[in-house]
Formats: C-alpha cells, sequence, structure tokens
C-alpha cells in the first residue's frame, strides 16, 4: 500500500487517484481530504473540532493548483458545507452538502468564494460554480446537481460521484466530535478566579 502524497499542510489526503481512471469525462479521478472544522452543517460554531471528509475531482491535467483555492476556503472559514470540489479548464465547482445554507450564517458566502477563486492562482482567473449533492446512492430522487463538475452526461457524473460517496461517507463525521481539554468558563467562574 503506497502513502497518499501530501498536498497540503491543512489537509489529510486520505486517498489519492493520480492519474485518470475509466473513460468519464475528460479523464477524471479523484482524491479525498480530510479537514477539522468548527461549524456544524446549520453553519453554527461548535465548542470543539469535527472531522470533515471532502473530494477533488480532477481533470486529466490534475491541476493541484485547486489545492491553494481550498486552503483559502479553510483559511476563511468557508469550508464547512463542501462535500465536492472540481477543476475543470478555468472553472471551480463547489458542490455543497443538501439542506445547508451558508448564506444563513454568512450572506455572502457565496460572492466570497467567487472572490477566492478569481484570485487563488497568480495569473490565472477562475470562475466558480455551486451545486448541491443529496447521498442517494441509486439518484432516485435525482436531485444532486453537480453542475459542470465533469464533462460528461449528468446520470453518469451524478452516479460516480454517488460512488465516491458510498465509499467515503463524505461530509461531516458524526462520531469524530473532539472533546474539550479543558472546561469552558462561565463569566460567572471567571469572576471567581
Amino acid at each position: 500500500m503506497t502513502t497518499p502524497p501530501s498536498y497540503s499542510q491543512m489537509f489529510a489526503c486520505l486517498y489519492d487517484q493520480a492519474t485518470p481512471v475509466g473513460d468519464l469525462g475528460r479523464g477524471s479521478h479523484y482524491s479525498v481530504f480530510r479537514s477539522v472544522q468548527w461549524r456544524d452543517l446549520d453553519g453554527d460554531f461548535r465548542d470543539s473540532g469535527r472531522l470533515h471528509d471532502f473530494a477533488v475531482i480532477w481533470d486529466e491535467d490534475h491541476d493541484t493548483r485547486v489545492i491553494g483555492f481550498i486552503e483559502q476556503l479553510h483559511m476563511h472559514g468557508l469550508l464547512w458545507p463542501v462535500v465536492f470540489v472540481g477543476e475543470r479548464k478555468g472553472m471551480l465547482t463547489v458542490l455543497l452538502w443538501h439542506d445547508v445554507d451558508p448564506v444563513r450564517e454568512r450572506s455572502d458566502w457565496y460572492d466570497v468564494v467567487k472572490e477566492l477563486a478569481e484570485n487563488a492562482v497568480e495569473c490565472d482567473v477562475w470562475s466558480a460554480d455551486f451545486g448541491r449533492f443529496y447521498r442517494d446512492p441509486a439518484n432516485s430522487q435525482g436531485r444532486t446537481n453537480a453542475e459542470t463538475i465533469i464533462n460528461d452526461s449528468d446520470d453518469l457524473v451524478v452516479s460516480y460521484l454517488q460512488s465516491i460517496d458510498v465509499l467515503w461517507q463524505l461530509g461531516e463525521k458524526s462520531r469524530s466530535v473532539f472533546k474539550q481539554i479543558m472546561p469552558v468558563l462561565d463569566r460567572k467562574d471567571e469572576a471567581r478566579q
């Protein structure tokens, strides 16, 4: 078993396909990453971190500059609702977990993500597109909106994304809540000390 490469000092790479596999889109393949987030899926801050897995969908050129964009999302506190990020021909596609409304917590969420995409890479401008991912392996309700993440038929693209999610259960890891090291003191306790 080979060790996945280190793309970032902020995320762990759990799985990596270094080159295209199969015949979907223009050489589609993927990697799975793990981050630590301090927001729940409602966008509310938590007292402790939680593990959050997301996938990057690569096209044939495996443009690792997309990692810099994702790091910027993380540093700006915007990564928590994201389950897939794809880069294809100068376009970034960000798929959010279904029923998550990042605007509820931050009204300019989409605008800031678009601005980060435009400035993520020196001497290159990427635009950002947004869609939704619904965990439904059979896609029986057809609610996943994959936008332009892969250049192929919607049915094949959604099946591919669903298969990745079946293997990795992307998004928030409910069993991974980290307990606080020290209890949070309320103001009365602080005044006594």
